[in-house]
């Protein structure tokens, strides 16, 4: 009983503790406009180009994608098909469900297919403006840390809750990509509809003289540029909350499992916090891949 007290005490008080630094180190609007130059930069060549280098990059980028989806899928689905089996209750050969066997298989899916979720999404937290990335890859790592430090210390979780968590970190990383391959299609769609308009445009504009010409190209290049920065403006402060607040959520989730929750108390609370910021993770990096208005 008294045990039980002091774990309901100390959980609470580190939830808090942790809710007061997550609100004090990512909710500062001064810190949102550092990244958002860096963005208007990025998409001012694509503006003027029928055939762009952020094009060829994008294509670049979606076939990198797509390999590190395809690999991530591979390794997945065999621990992943052993892992619900092992829940449900049949018996498999002990060497499939032993946990330092997910271990290996769940490590390329972790450092080398995540890489990119992982690079983004620290970047975006030292920058103190988390977004998707930085849930997903908080989500992983939580898990892929806890299941690792599980196998070492026995006591911490049962062999199959294991197993579980490597799966699951490793079914994020899956998740994540195929939303990123799904999302980008519309977008370069998007953009090569907006060439063929803005080159039906310039040829309407040949009548008119050339001064009238370049100063309302001038004046259009402007609007769009400080309307695509207002967007821009929006949809990160809008990132950044939801993400800061999904953070405050999974903790407290983490901590009143704890106190209130099923055995086994620790793994299920680990799994159940990291759902949440895998959940709200998805939803905007979907959210961030729609193309802006």
């Amino acid at each position: 009983m008294g045990f039980d007290l002091f774990m309901t005490v100390a959980a609470i008080v580190a939830a808090a503790v942790a809710t007061w630094a997550i609100l004090r180190l990512f909710l500062r609007e001064n810190d949102v406009t550092a990244p958002s130059h860096q963005h208007t930069t990025d998409e001012k060549p694509t503006e003027n180009h029928v055939e762009n280098p952020d094009e060829i990059a994008g294509k670049t980028h979606r076939s990198d994608i797509t390999k590190r989806l395809v690999i991530a899928t591979i390794l997945t689905i065999p621990t992943f098909t052993v892992t619900m089996l092992t829940f449900g209750g049949i018996a498999l050969p002990h060497w499939l469900t032993n946990p330092w066997l997910h271990a290996i298989i769940a490590t390329p899916v972790m450092f080398y297919c995540a890489a990119p979720m992982h690079n983004h999404g620290t970047a975006a937290l030292k920058s103190r403006t988390p977004n998707a990335d930085s849930l997903l890859s908080l989500a992983m790592t939580i898990v892929y840390a806890y299941s690792l430090l599980a196998c070492v210390v026995s006591w911490l979780s049962p062999e199959r809750s294991r197993n579980q968590c490597f799966a699951f970190a490793s079914m994020v990383a899956v998740l994540a990509l195929a939303i990123s391959m799904i999302e980008q299609r519309p977008t370069a769609k998007k953009a090569s509809e907006g060439d063929i308009s803005t080159a039906q445009l310039q040829e309407t504009q040949e009548i008119q003289s050339q001064e009238t010409q370049k100063t309302q190209e001038t004046q259009q290049s402007t609007d769009t540029l400080i309307q695509a920065s207002i967007v821009y403006e929006i949809r990160t402060r809008v990132t950044q909350i939801t993400a800061t607040v999904t953070m405050v959520i999974a903790v407290w989730t983490f901590a009143l499992w704890l106190i209130f929750g099923l055995q086994p108390k620790l793994t299920i609370a680990v799994l159940i916090g990291a759902t949440v910021l895998t959940v709200a993770g998805l939803v905007l990096q979907a959210y961030d891949r729609q193309p802006s208005r």
